[in-house]
């Protein structure tokens, strides 16, 4: 009961960052950043420069480089647009593995004992 509670809780929490990353708050256009959301998670090719870094943040975070972000900084136009895109591609990894784990526990749960 309270795995299920708890589960119910986190995926609230999902729902919750994946309309931030869609809301019209931010200096980005939201559907911008639900492509890019997507794009992290395995979806469909955005424009360049976001593709690139996109990709890296979803597959290699921590080889991400300057460069990457400085051409999404130069085709934003500012440090807070590009943090916005860096920030979307951020949730969407992050919420494809969430989904991919959920995923493996109810396959797991529902496996005949």
């Amino acid at each position: 009961m309270g795995t299920e509670r708890g589960s119910i809780r986190h995926r609230d929490r999902a729902a919750a960052l994946r309309a931030a990353v869609a809301g019209d708050t931010g200096v980005t256009a939201p559907p911008l950043r639900v492509a890019v959301a997507a794009r992290a998670s395995g979806g469909p090719s955005v424009a360049e420069p976001y593709d690139t870094l996109t990709r890296r943040i979803a597959d290699a975070s921590d080889r991400v480089t300057d460069a990457e972000v400085d051409a999404v900084r130069d085709a934003t136009g500012s440090d807070k647009a590009a943090f916005e895109i860096v920030l979307a591609a951020c949730v969407g990894a992050g919420l494809a593995r969430w989904d991919a784990a959920v995923r493996t526990i109810e396959e797991a749960t529902d496996a005949p004992a």
